[in-house]
């Protein structure tokens, strides 16, 4: 076994910190209990302070946050500018006017901020349609801001789409804060008058955040995570099983979950990666040093994630010497037949997405002559990446 070691609990999960401030907002002094530093809950908490007409609030190149946070301006009558980079205005944001517009609010979009501008939410027909074949995060941000209404709000799309653990989790949270969620075969029920009734709320430790410490593990030594949610709602929790399965070593305790590194070559692997996509940069990395192909599918929304996942992780893997195919859903892995240590240096852009650090963190770590670009970009979701890297 080699020398990295963590031993410890992973901050809070972003995803479901942000869902929690949303609903906490529409709640009468609601506690949350959790600890995150990572730029996307620090910007939501700002919004959430000084909600109110009149206001800009900042985004930064938080999906979540830009999503979330205009439906719940939109409840506010009045006029608010969301802003943020020019690539999270890039990504699809047109489903979202779209539901607006079906609660007869206005939304204008421009390259770096959108105006929401109405007198609350108005519905122009019995249900509101939503489309979730891009993402996840539109049909969630209804839900999360669907407290407090004066009629009861139907929910319909045509297709489950992509990311539905993420959906999921959103159900069961919103069910968690006091909202009673009566669930069709394409759609959801909101009664009138829904009423936030949890005065208390833990935020357990992120797994996405918790899967790039357990990757490096599993190349370099071995990491305990305490306190671990193993009846998470992430769906990133699947990790466990995904490690165990390429035959890493996992040993579960009552409340913990250690990952180390066996000594002998992962295995490749084939998953479908439709509910947990923010595992992939990572995962195709790790895959890559396995002693035989692999196959992730299933997720063709990571072309519309801070970056073009797909592509940029196969830029990543190249230099190693690895074969990627990249497909309309994910990615062929194949290895060099005798992978060898070293080789000739690169430099490698993140491109402003944190997944792709923790990804090239796994190549550095083999002794590959990576220069990472812009490694500060974790702060967006896992500040401390970098430290517990070096302290452990």
């Amino acid at each position: 076994m080699s020398g990295f070691r963590f031993d410890g609990v992973i901050p809070a999960s972003k995803s479901l910190f942000n869902r929690a401030l949303i609903c906490a907002s529409y709640g009468d002094d609601v506690i949350l209990h959790g600890d995150s530093s990572c730029d996307d809950v620090v910007k939501m908490k700002a919004a959430i302070h000084t909600l109110g007409s009149g206001h800009d609030f900042d985004c930064g190149s938080a999906g979540t946050v830009l999503r979330f946070l205009a439906l719940r301006v939109s409840r506010i009558p009045g006029r608010h500018v969301l802003r943020g980079t020019t690539r999270l205005f890039s990504r699809p944001q047109n489903d979202l006017q779209d539901i607006l517009n079906q609660l007869g609010v206005n939304l204008v979009l421009h390259t770096d901020h959108m105006i929401v501008q109405g007198d609350g939410w108005r519905p122009q027909a019995p249900r509101v349609r939503v489309s979730r074949k891009n993402s996840s995060q539109f049909v969630s941000g209804l839900l999360l801001n669907a407290w407090n209404l004066e009629f009861p709000l139907e929910i319909e799309w045509d297709e489950v789409g992509v990311s539905d653990g993420y959906w999921q989790m959103t159900v069961r949270l919103v069910k968690e804060f006091g909202m009673n969620v009566c669930q069709t075969e394409r759609g959801v029920q909101v009664p009138e008058r829904s009423e936030v009734k949890l005065k208390q709320y833990q935020v357990e430790s992120d797994l996405s955040s918790a899967f790039a410490i357990a990757a490096y593990a599993a190349l370099n030594g071995e990491a305990i995570f305490r306190h671990f949610p193993f009846s998470s709602l992430q769906p990133d929790k699947v990790f466990v099983s995904v490690l165990e399965e390429m035959g890493a070593g996992v040993h579960r305790d009552e409340d913990s979950v250690r990952i180390f590194q066996k000594g002998v070559p992962l295995k490749g692997i084939h998953w479908n990666l439709n509910d947990c996509p923010d595992l992939f940069p990572v995962l195709a990395t790790l895959c890559a040093f396995a002693s035989g192909p692999s196959r992730l599918d299933g997720a063709p929304h990571l072309v519309f994630k801070e970056s073009n996942r797909i592509a940029k992780t196969s830029e990543l893997l190249i230099p190693l010497g690895v074969e990627t195919k990249i497909l309309s859903d994910g990615m062929e892995i194949c290895p060099p037949g005798s992978f060898v240590t070293g080789g000739a240096s690169f430099k490698y852009d993140t491109d402003h997405d944190h997944r792709l650090a923790f990804a090239a963190a796994l190549v550095a770590s083999q002794r590959r002559g990576i220069e990472i670009q812009h490694p500060e970009v974790v702060n967006k979701s896992f500040p401390e990446f970098w430290n517990l890297l070096t302290c452990a």
